[in-house]
């Protein structure tokens, strides 16, 4: 009868494989440098990194954040004048194009207005 027994790890030689790795190397690094007594883990150095990687994204999303509320407030600002610009105009073709202002107008230039109500024209069909 056969046995259960673990099975034997297979260690596979680093030197066949290509692993490419940058934390090991740079955990190396950094112990190195800053003269660490104790050793900096890669796991370590790798959660680290990527919190400096988030950190800067989210500043850089923050420093786009503020350019977009700058351009806002200058479009908003833009469509405000341009806005008062329009109801200015609005109301002085409304104040031009009154009754009173077209006979004034029309005066001027040597119009002047019917004494006689208008004749209604009759015929009949043959």
């Amino acid at each position: 009868m056969s046995q259960n027994r673990p099975r034997r790890r297979v260690e596979q030689d680093s030197s066949k494989s290509f692993s490419f790795n940058l934390i090991d190397p740079m955990a190396k690094w950094v112990n190195r440098k800053l003269e660490i007594d104790e050793r900096l883990s890669p796991t370590t150095l790798r959660k680290v990194l990527w919190v400096g990687f988030l950190v800067t994204i989210y500043i850089y999303f923050q420093h786009n954040f503020d350019g977009l509320i700058r351009k806002l407030d200058r479009a908003e600002k833009l469509l405000n004048e341009q806005r008062a610009s329009f109801i200015s105009h609005k109301s002085k073709y409304l104040f031009a194009s009154k009754q009173s202002e077209v006979e004034k107008k029309l005066e001027q230039r040597g119009f002047e207005k019917n004494a006689q109500p208008p004749i209604k024209i009759a015929f009949e069909k043959p």
